[in-house]
């Protein structure tokens, strides 16, 4: 077992901060540092260890809540003019889109009564069949990076 010396002065072992952290640092400096990157000022007790753990974990939740909101704030929904044109607003869920373009165009094809709407919702129903298209449905969105490898640039 190893002690950590910070600012000089105040000493972590090995095992403490391998308890709260989840890992131990490569040297004092990077455990020093770790402290100075979250403001937290060290005074020897383990309490230190939860602050600067708690502190971690907030700044990761904050960063993956970001990767998440892009995410979807970055969506293309290829099928959303298609939607729009029967009256639908596109919520980019596949499976809900999907649902409701096909209630929406069952009901108006039922409503046409002459030969160029039925047409027309023929048409739209042959453009669904592409924009819903498998090559369109949506993977599930890769998840960010475990709080593990968030927490070791902190502790390199």
């Amino acid at each position: 077992m190893s002690n950590f010396t910070v600012n000089g002065v105040y000493s972590y072992t090995s095992a403490n901060i391998y308890s709260y952290l989840g890992r131990v640092p490569v040297n004092s400096r990077a455990l020093e540092r770790a402290f100075d990157d979250f403001d937290i000022t060290p005074t020897g007790s383990t309490d230190d260890l939860k602050k600067l753990n708690s502190a971690m974990y907030e700044e990761y939740s904050k960063q993956v809540q970001e990767q998440i909101d892009n995410q979807n704030n970055q969506k293309v929904i290829p099928w959303a003019s298609l939607c729009a044109q029967i009256g639908i607003q596109a919520t980019g869920d596949y499976d809900k889109d999907y649902a409701a373009f096909n209630n929406a165009i069952n009901l108006l094809s039922q409503s046409a009564i002459d030969g160029q709407a039925m047409t027309y919702f023929a048409g739209l129903k042959t453009e669904a069949s592409h924009a819903f298209g498998l090559s369109n449905k949506p993977s599930q969105p890769d998840a960010p990076i475990s709080y593990q490898a968030y927490q070791a640039q902190f502790m390199r």
